[in-house]
């Protein structure tokens, strides 16, 4: 088992949040984040107040430090590589949406709404992904660790399906003004709600 697994089924079993463990061993949170995640590693001393914290032997926790090295960048590459693709997808909706402005004026009327629709869709396959920050979001909330993959499913599909409505009733509507893009966009955006609704009271039991 991997360092980043083993620490993660010990701090589940203890029942404790990263931000408590952090605070334990004196820590940042986002340490703790990083090495659960495989991005990061532990000094000597961090893995023997790990150890002293949940009462295991040091050399279970000893990660092998050439394997891990190397899993620890392949997996900083992958995400270099996602902030680049997201930066030039920005980019590239940017201009889109500046191109459209431009060259059909009644669209710049709904601008701001198809934009709103892109960060919805964003937002949503952020979700999806099950993310860091995500993840330490929903530990400190009533979902279960089983049960965490598919909350960020149901709630990030159901984001990015709101994030679709919109953006097609501001394309869409610019051009036909007519009643069933209007009714069709908030049946598409309605569907979505439903989705994030059920995934609250399915996964999260209630609301909040």
């Amino acid at each position: 088992m991997e360092f980043s697994e083993r620490l993660r089924e010990l701090r589940m079993q203890r029942g404790i949040s990263q931000n408590k463990l952090a605070e334990e061993i004196h820590i940042s949170r986002s340490a703790v984040a990083k090495w659960e995640n495989g991005i990061g590693l532990p000094s000597e001393e961090s893995l023997r107040l790990l150890a002293e914290y949940f009462e295991v032997p040091y050399g279970e926790l000893s990660p092998n430090r050439e394997r891990e090295a190397a899993l620890v960048e392949k997996n900083v590459v992958i995400k270099r590589q996602k902030k680049v693709i997201a930066a030039l997808s920005a980019v590239l909706c940017t201009a889109l949406v500046g191109a459209a402005a431009f060259w059909y004026p009644p669209f710049r009327e709904y601008v701001f709404p198809f934009v709103l629709g892109i960060l919805f869709s964003a937002m949503g396959v952020f979700n999806m992904c099950g993310n860091i920050a995500t993840i330490h979001w929903y530990n400190r909330r009533r979902v279960r660790k089983e049960d965490q993959k598919a909350y960020c499913f149901a709630m990030g599909l159901g984001t990015m399906i709101m994030g679709i409505g919109t953006m097609l009733f501001s394309a869409l509507f610019a051009v036909f003004h007519a009643a069933w893009v209007e009714y069709g966009s908030l049946a598409i955006m309605g569907l979505g709600f439903l989705l994030m609704l059920y995934a609250q009271f399915r996964y999260n039991r209630g609301i909040f």
